[in-house]
């Protein structure tokens, strides 16, 4: 599970979940893998939304606090409150988060390559009175993808490097009017 992005901990959290439903050791490759689905954007890839589960009740079982930020969509005149788990990136509130802050965000954020800085679709802008606070400017990978972002502005940043923590209450990020997603066209082979 490791090659889908989950670490130690999840990894044990969904194997522990199937094994308290009945799954036994000798037939859990064969769930895991009927969960993993085909891979392909139109298949339900249920073992995604058992990780998802997983996480949130580590996150909640280790007490990390809920930390509330604001984004806005000039373009549509959009603004909403979202509210993510401390050590959850923008990323992974996208990916993970709950609610209709976490629904309408990811309307907006596609994170086409999982959060490492292999594309610019999970690009933000963190308002002027933030940048600084969240530690302003990115490291050489990160640059070198905002240099390919849509509307790339001073304090722009990839959602995948802006961790939440209890001090960034009350975040300010909007999103960009487009994005562009070098990864559609890398031909990846189907499964």
């Amino acid at each position: 599970m490791r090659s889908r992005g989950y670490d130690k901990t999840v990894s044990n959290g969904i194997i522990g979940t199937l094994e308290k439903t009945g799954v036994r050791d000798s037939n859990l490759m064969n769930v895991l893998r009927s969960l993993g689905g085909t891979g392909s954007a139109d298949s339900e890839d249920g073992l995604v939304a058992l990780g998802l589960a997983v996480q949130r009740e580590i996150a909640t079982r280790e007490g990390k606090s809920l930390v509330k930020f604001y984004v806005e969509v000039p373009s549509r005149n959009d603004r909403f409150e979202c509210v993510g788990f401390e050590g959850q990136t923008i990323k992974d509130f996208v990916l993970e988060g709950r609610g209709e802050g976490a629904e309408r965000l990811a309307e907006y954020v596609e994170c086409a390559c999982s959060g490492v800085m292999a594309c610019s679709t999970c690009h933000v802008i963190v308002h002027k009175d933030w940048y600084e606070k969240i530690g302003g400017v990115p490291c050489d990978a990160e640059l070198d993808m905002l240099e390919l972002a849509y509307g790339e502005t001073e304090t722009s940043r990839l959602g995948c490097q802006v961790t939440l923590r209890d001090d960034y209450a009350g975040l300010k990020i909007s999103i960009p009017d487009g994005a562009n997603n070098l990864m559609d066209d890398i031909p990846f082979p189907d499964r």
